[in-house]
């Protein structure tokens, strides 16, 4: 074999080692995306649960309670990237809690689950809200 043939044999041998190593740092990478995603989402819900007038304190709490808190949870189910925005569905799930009527021995009541969609754009190492989608998106299919 010459020295051209044995060339290209380490160089094809280099180049299909390098493709698992690719396929990783790309899942890794997407992996980070969605994570940072989801983290931002979350904040998004936790800021809503924590308002006076959050949804969930229009019900009335279990007998002989009172709310006390929410506690927020997302889960990305599908992200779309759009240029340098991202189209992210993600789920939404806010457990209540309640306690007795000295506002103790608080515990959590029923989730609420509800489906949103979000656009968001890179803001510095993270994502910023760019628009909520999911009015218009259950209207225009």
């Amino acid at each position: 074999m010459d020295k051209k043939h044995k060339l290209v044999l380490a160089a094809a041998a280099a180049l299909l080692a390098s493709v698992p190593a690719t396929l990783v740092m790309q899942d890794r990478t997407e992996t980070a995306e969605r994570e940072s995603l989801e983290q931002a989402a979350l904040k998004i819900f936790q800021r809503d649960a924590d308002l006076a007038t959050a949804e969930w304190r229009n019900y009335e709490p279990p007998a002989d309670k009172v709310w006390d808190k929410a506690v927020a949870r997302a889960a990305i189910s599908d992200v779309e990237r759009q240029g340098d925005r991202v189209k992210v569905w993600v789920d939404e799930f806010t457990t209540p809690y309640a306690g007795d009527l000295t506002g103790k021995d608080s515990r959590p009541t029923e989730t609420y689950m509800s489906s949103h969609l979000f656009l968001f754009e890179a803001a510095g190492d993270g994502w910023r809200l760019a628009k909520d989608l999911t009015e218009s998106e259950f209207y225009d299919g």
